[in-house]
């Protein structure tokens, strides 16, 4: 008997998750004002993303994290379009390991309770990041009452 480990089982939609502005399939407008926003140095302090499932909403915010967060190769980047997906910031993004960077699903954290939770982060500077950036899956589904 053998012990080769298969490797582990990812869903798709997390498999072939596009890790560059680039390999964002039908957002070209979105990725368009996002560079301009870059480059003119007039980046909004929220983004509001919404359409149907599985457009890539939450893949957007993900590539936006890593833009704003990215260092470069040589640690001396700016926030960019391209992220290197090489220096630090970018891998724990992408593993969902930031400290800076904190994915919140809505549809399990209704409460009021998450809600302060989440204003009581805010008023903290990042720890390691250019940027802290929250990202609020499923929104809609909070309770009334934590608006």
């Amino acid at each position: 008997m053998t012990d080769t480990a298969k490797p582990a089982y990812r869903v798709l939609a997390r498999k072939y998750r596009p890790e560059t502005f680039s390999e964002l399939i039908g957002q070209d407008a979105l990725v368009r004002t996002l560079g301009n926003a870059l480059s003119l140095g007039r980046l909004a302090h929220a983004f509001v993303l919404t359409g149907v499932r599985g457009i890539g909403k939450t893949s957007t915010a993900r590539l936006l994290a890593k833009g704003l967060n990215c260092i470069g190769p040589d640690g001396n980047g700016d926030a960019t379009l391209e992220p290197c997906g090489g220096c630090e910031p970018c891998r724990s993004i992408a593993q969902g390991r930031h400290v800076d960077v904190l994915e919140i699903d809505a549809a399990s954290h209704t409460g009021v309770d998450d809600a302060r939770e989440i204003i009581e982060g805010v008023g903290y500077r990042p720890v390691s990041a250019r940027y802290k950036i929250y990202i609020i899956d499923e929104v809609h589904m909070m309770s009334k009452s934590a608006f």
